[in-house]
């Protein structure tokens, strides 16, 4: 919240409060990690997994302070090292719909390895809430990444 990232990560609205955010990601359908630096037991990243389905889930995730790799890199690594009780990988697709006006969050995407395909037409809320722009489609596979 005092990063000033909420409307840029909950572009559809809904949060609007530090008790709007933890009831959302106490939300049981929501598989939600914290990124913590060792060396200072600082919170430096937030995500979650939302429509986790057949080995796929849609990525959500903030950054706390300066962007680092080392932070997504550990978000990815936790999600793409998930395993099943019978070895095999719990997740082979995360997927991804960014505000195409969010070209900061694309760019990060593109470095933590996920590869953008086509923008939907309309389908996110525009940056000023009063319309509509497109969002850009955004996939990484774990098999990849290990």
């Amino acid at each position: 919240m005092a990063e000033g990232k909420v409307a840029s990560l909950f572009y559809s609205g809904g949060i609007n409060s530090a008790a709007d955010f933890l009831a959302y990601i106490k939300a049981s359908h929501l598989h939600v990690i914290f990124v913590v630096e060792s060396a200072t037991s600082q919170l430096k990243g937030i995500g979650w997994l939302t429509n986790v389905s057949g080995g796929t889930g849609f990525v959500h995730y903030c950054m706390l302070g300066p962007l680092r790799r080392s932070v997504g890199k550990a978000a990815i690594d936790y999600w793409c090292g998930l395993q099943r009780t019978n070895g095999q990988p719990w997740l082979h697709v995360l997927m991804g719909i960014t505000p195409e006006y969010h070209t900061a969050a694309l760019r990060v995407i593109r470095i933590m390895g996920f590869t953008s395909l086509e923008t939907i037409p309309s389908y996110c809320a525009s940056k000023d809430g009063q319309g509509r722009c497109g969002g850009v489609i955004s996939y990484l596979e774990c098999a990849k990444h290990r």
